[in-house]
């Protein structure tokens, strides 16, 4: 009890001197007491839930301190930040007393001082208001606040998944007033809207710029009252070196098996299982892909659409090889195709491949004058007739399988060659491959280039 006493005696004592020094116009110099005298001066009948005024500017900027994640599949991205708002509060004034000369600044909490209620709208957490009273409130003597709440926090931001992996996306941070219409809270940008003096790059994501917008508006369209809206705008570009080399590059280089697979002589018996094996990879890729890219029908990715056209000419490759292995080994050596499928090889294929056979006779690649070979090969079987009415009256007989005569394998005139059904299948080979390596080649060319023009927005 003796120390009870004695402190309080201390306390009077105190506030004895600093009367004394007011009533000689001196401005005491900074004390607890002093402090203490001034909070007791503008905190007695304080009420913390009574605005300071009607309608209350409420300036805000935004610190960002660094980009923790984009998850473009859940559509959420997560920061690290804090507010700065700063409002008027003439209750809390004490610059026209030149007894507090000396104190420049109190600090309070919002139990205690009076704060605007604000919420971050398009959170995914929670939609609470902001609400911290162990961030303080730094008070002036011009009356003054200044309140800098923060933390991780995550919001909604709607993905474009158009250009992904090389995809540039746009998400906004919307703060609003809670409570207080814009009759008592306006909300406005401050001189620097985007504080990025403590900013950390992120991994994954460059921040190419920042932007603010505003508005007044309703909750929704039946009520009366606005309330004043605040959009911080961050335009986020994808670092594309590891999706180029983890992604795009594995991709394009299985592309180019679809191609060899037609390559493979069909004695091989690996042409099926090849087949197979590089539509089963990208119908894996396909899969690995389609986890990592929000499912949405708002927006198609274009390496989804890539995909899916490679992984239908690989599904054609597969079809084209199995009709290829029946012509080349369902049908007897001396057994002649039918005539129209003569005239199709002759007309279309033999020129678009330009085939020339073991025995470079054959295409439009070789002109000029044609030397026989003496040369022999068990999957060529070229019929050359000196009768050529003959030739043409055995292939077109109703039973259509005529063996061919050694007297049809040496005519000496191109135009009225036969075709086995084993160089049938042989050219319907070459033609696959060069059509295979158009169809890859123009679906990769056109894919990337969009990609690219994408990746540069």
């Amino acid at each position: 009890m003796p120390i009870l006493k004695m402190l309080k005696i201390v306390t009077v004592i105190g506030m004895v001197l600093v009367t004394a020094q007011v009533g000689v116009g001196i401005a005491p110099s900074y004390s607890t007491d002093l402090e203490t005298a001034l909070r007791t001066s503008l905190f007695t009948g304080y009420e913390v839930l009574q605005r300071p005024m009607e309608q209350v500017p409420v300036t805000v900027s935004m610190n960002l301190i660094t980009i923790n994640s984009l998850d473009i599949k859940a559509q959420t991205l997560s920061t690290s930040r804090f507010f700065q708002l700063t409002w008027p509060d003439n209750r809390l004034e004490w610059n026209t007393n030149s007894s507090y000369d000396n104190l420049r600044f109190l600090f309070t909490t919002e139990k205690y001082a009076w704060a605007p209620k604000l919420v971050i709208e398009n959170s995914v957490n929670d939609l609470e208001v902001f609400s911290d009273v162990n961030t303080l409130v730094r008070l002036n003597s011009a009356g003054t606040a200044r309140w800098t709440p923060g933390g991780v926090f995550e919001t909604s931001c709607e993905a474009d998944i158009t250009y992904y992996p090389l995809d540039t996306q746009t998400c906004s941070i919307v703060l609003t007033t809670w409570s207080y219409t814009s009759n008592e809270i306006t909300l406005s940008f401050d001189d620097d809207p985007f504080i990025l003096d403590n900013f950390s790059e992120n991994g994954e994501w460059e921040l190419l710029e920042t932007s603010n917008t505003s508005e007044s508006a309703g909750r929704s369209k039946s009520e009366s009252y606005t309330y004043d809206r605040l959009y911080f705008t961050m335009k986020l570009r994808r670092r594309p070196l590891y999706h180029i080399l983890n992604t795009i590059f594995p991709v394009i280089l299985m592309s180019c098996l679809i191609v060899f697979v037609f390559k493979l002589p069909p004695e091989s018996g690996e042409r099926v299982g090849m087949s197979l094996t590089v539509l089963l990879a990208y119908a894996v890729y396909l899969t690995l892909i389609t986890d990592n890219i929000p499912q949405t029908s708002l927006s198609a990715s274009i390496l989804s659409t890539y995909l899916t056209i490679i992984l239908m000419l690989s599904t054609l490759s597969v079809i084209f090889t199995i009709v290829v292995l029946d012509i080349y080994f369902n049908h007897d050596d001396d057994e002649a195709p039918p005539d129209w499928l003569q005239k199709f090889t002759k007309i279309f294929l033999v020129n678009i491949t330009c085939w020339k056979g073991p025995r470079k006779r054959e295409g439009c690649c070789r002109k000029g004058k044609v030397k026989p070979s003496n040369g022999s090969d068990s999957r060529i079987a070229l019929v050359d007739l000196d009768n050529v009415k003959d030739a043409k009256t055995r292939i077109n007989s109703p039973s259509r399988k005529v063996a061919l005569t050694d007297d049809d394998r040496e005519n000496k005139n191109p135009e009225d060659k036969i075709f086995s059904w084993k160089e049938v299948a042989l050219i319907l080979d070459r033609f696959f491959m060069y059509l295979f390596v158009f169809l890859v080649f123009t679906v990769t060319l056109v894919c990337l280039s969009i990609l690219a023009k994408g990746g540069q927005q």
